[in-house]
């Protein structure tokens, strides 16, 4: 009876204990960092009432034990490492730990451990926990930024601190230059110019009197057509080539005619026409040249209807385009007029106008008689227009083309000529000439960079480029816009392949280096600063480049000046990186964590901090990201690993589980009082 007394009261015990474990955990389900609670129980002592008996040979089997046992007992509380979800603060000196360590905390003589990652900086610039000012343990780094190596201690996160100057040594040069960078001169195109066609000339270059070119192309075939003594004419086909002369088309003719037994045959007038004269002794009716679906050609190639024996036609006067050589006199427009050029009371003359460089052309005049071809003219013309670096030429297509001298203060604005006291509409339109291509100035190419002397003086250095006229070749040269002194390196050469890479850079001093000497201001008592210039690799398009078009060029630098924190930031392995304003980042230092062979040894202390038992194992203690499953969730705090329905749960459980001890109580102690009774 006593026995079940006893256990009733162990069985309340265990479970108050219980409930004590529970409602901690539920009283830190928002606790950062929060482990919850878990509690197992034991069997206490058993009370043997009877041993158990080994079965006997031949006889009876064995009998188990008799046991009662004496109620229970706490076995283990437990902590659950589990890792909790994260909350974000935005906070950077908040952090989570994601994986098994812990934060190593100090309060100047001893440590304590952690995974309530909610800290901040102190007066003193510590980074501490803001509600027990205990210390966040970690490795300081140098002033190159190194991580030092040794015990861990304090992390001071100073504001005042500086980052040094570093002086500059390498520029990069990048971009295009563009290949179309040469000074040009106005290009100026007149109209085609005619004259009479010659056996010479290419018939499908050829116009007519009439209805302008003969549009014949390779490929057309040409037949002729006509009757003697009202029999016609039978003969071959002839076909165009590329190269076919006017000359080419009548030996057709004439041999055509041979083969056909007639005596017929044909001529380039001096005209340009096709003569024909009929010696077969009969009438020549009908006389054609015709091409499929060549209107101009079969217009201009048609003759008289009849043409008696012994007598000789023309076909329409057939146009060429002009040379130098040819006669002012005898020149026709393109659609084949007549210049018609008065020489009835010689010398004519041709007044030359226009304007170069945003000035009128001085009046020039020109005398034409029967002598003057159009090689006098543009003579007269490039004088005209004081050219001296080209002549004024014209080409196979009859045009008059002008080449001005390069730059915008020589550009043409136009070419004008006029018959001087005649009224000659179609020498003046002749003479309307086209601009085909624009003056310009050379262009020039400039980059700038801002570089650092070893005090962090800043220095503005400015690279020139001026392509070489007709060449992939281009100069270059760097400035400063200080008081500075360019030692050497200051100019050189750059050259570009084919392919618009970079072929060869030079230095006119050979000096491989640009090096300057700061002088006055920041630069004061600063050594000197030697730049290795990067333009890219040969061969390849890095760097500087060579197309048509232009890029956008640009020159980086590298070192700075001096900054000062601003800012930091710390990352998923603890490094704290500083931020200053010289654009640069800098590591300060590197929080440590701590791991454990059994973080379920390790005790709970006050303001939810661990300490080490002789079961938790030695401390390890190392940083994030080091091959140790730990990493480190910035800006954001790790929750309570307590589950709210599984604690309610457990509570309602051990709440049952009391109430039934109590009532093992409570039976235990009417039976006593029953016993009690039976002595009245």
């Amino acid at each position: 009876m006593f026995k079940s007394l006893y256990s009733g009261v162990s069985g309340l015990s265990a479970n108050l204990t219980k409930l004590d474990v529970i409602g901690n955990n539920i009283a830190n389900s928002n606790t950062v960092g929060f482990k919850s609670g878990r509690i197992t129980f034991n069997e206490m002592l058993t009370q043997t009432i009877k041993t158990a008996s080994r079965p006997v040979a031949g006889g009876l089997g064995g009998t188990n034990p008799q046991q009662v046992g004496l109620g229970t007992q706490i076995g283990s509380i437990d902590s659950n490492f589990n890792q909790g979800n994260f909350e974000t603060t935005g906070k950077n000196t908040d952090l989570a730990i994601q994986g098994p360590g812990f934060f190593i905390l100090s309060d100047g003589h001893s440590r304590s451990f952690t995974r309530a990652g909610v800290f901040g900086l102190d007066s003193e610039h510590r980074l501490v926990n803001p509600a027990t000012g205990l210390k966040v343990q970690g490795r300081m780094a140098d002033e190159q930024g190194n991580i030092t190596t040794g015990p861990l201690g304090d992390i001071v996160i100073d504001p005042t601190m500086v980052v040094p100057a570093q002086a500059s040594s390498t520029v990069q040069l990048m971009g295009n230059l563009d290949s179309d960078s040469d000074a040009k001169g106005t290009i100026m195109e007149s109209p085609s110019f005619l004259a009479a066609a010659q056996g010479g000339d290419v018939l499908v270059e050829m116009s007519g009197e009439s209805d302008g070119v003969l549009d014949m192309n390779p490929g057309d075939v040409v037949s002729i057509n006509g009757r003697i003594g009202g029999v016609e004419i039978s003969s071959e086909t002839f076909t165009i080539a590329e190269s076919t002369t006017y000359q080419d088309l009548v030996d057709w003719l004439n041999t055509a005619m041979t083969n056909a037994g007639q005596n017929i045959s044909f001529a380039v007038d001096a005209t340009g026409a096709l003569q024909v004269t009929n010696n077969t002794g009969s009438t020549l009716e009908g006389l054609s040249l015709t091409a499929p679906a060549k209107t101009q050609f079969n217009t201009n190639f048609s003759f008289a209807s009849s043409i008696a024996d012994g007598d000789s036609a023309l076909s329409s006067e057939l146009r060429a385009y002009a040379t130098s050589d040819d006669l002012l006199s005898e020149l026709y427009d393109a659609n084949g007029n007549a210049l018609d050029i008065d020489l009835s009371s010689p010398p004519a003359l041709l007044n030359i106008g226009g304007s170069v460089g945003g000035n009128p052309v001085e009046n020039q005049t020109m005398t034409v008689d029967a002598t003057s071809t159009l090689a006098d003219l543009t003579t007269e013309l490039q004088y005209a227009l004081n050219i001296n670096s080209q002549p004024v030429e014209v080409n196979d297509q009859g045009q008059i083309i002008v080449r001005g001298e390069v730059g915008t203060s020589a550009a043409i604005a136009d070419i004008s000529f006029s018959e001087e006291g005649q009224l000659n509409s179609v020498l003046e339109s002749a003479f309307s000439f086209t601009e085909t291509q624009q003056a310009e100035d050379k262009k020039t190419f400039s980059m700038a960079t801002v570089v650092y002397d070893s005090l962090g003086g800043e220095h503005t250095v400015n690279f020139h480029f001026e392509k070489i006229a007709g060449e992939n070749e281009w100069i270059w040269d760097a400035s400063l816009e200080g008081d500075e002194t360019i030692i050497n390196g200051g100019s050189g050469r750059i050259r570009f392949a084919d392919d618009g890479s970079v072929s060869n850079f030079t230095f006119d001093d050979d000096s491989g280096a640009l090096t300057f000497q700061p002088q006055g201001g920041a630069g004061e008592g600063a050594s000197n600063v030697t730049l290795n210039i990067d333009y890219g690799e040969i061969g390849k398009l890095t760097g500087l480049t060579q197309f048509q078009g232009e890029g956008n060029l640009q020159s980086i630098a590298d070192g700075y000046g001096t900054g000062s924190l601003v800012d930091f930031t710390i990352d998923q392995s603890g490094i704290i990186t500083g931020i200053f304003t010289n654009d640069t980042m800098q590591t300060i230092a590197q929080i440590g964590v701590a791991t454990f062979s059994n973080p379920g040894g390790l005790v709970r202390s006050a303001n939810n901090t661990y300490t080490l038992s002789g079961n938790s194992g030695q401390t390890v203690e190392t940083f994030a990201g080091m091959g140790n499953g730990v990493t480190l969730v910035p800006g954001a705090l790790e929750t309570s690993n307590v589950d709210l329905a599984k604690e309610f749960t457990n509570l309602v459980i051990a709440q049952r589980a009391f109430q039934a001890n109590s009532r093992v109580v409570t039976t235990a102690d009417q039976v006593m009082q029953e016993l009690v009774n039976l002595i009245r």
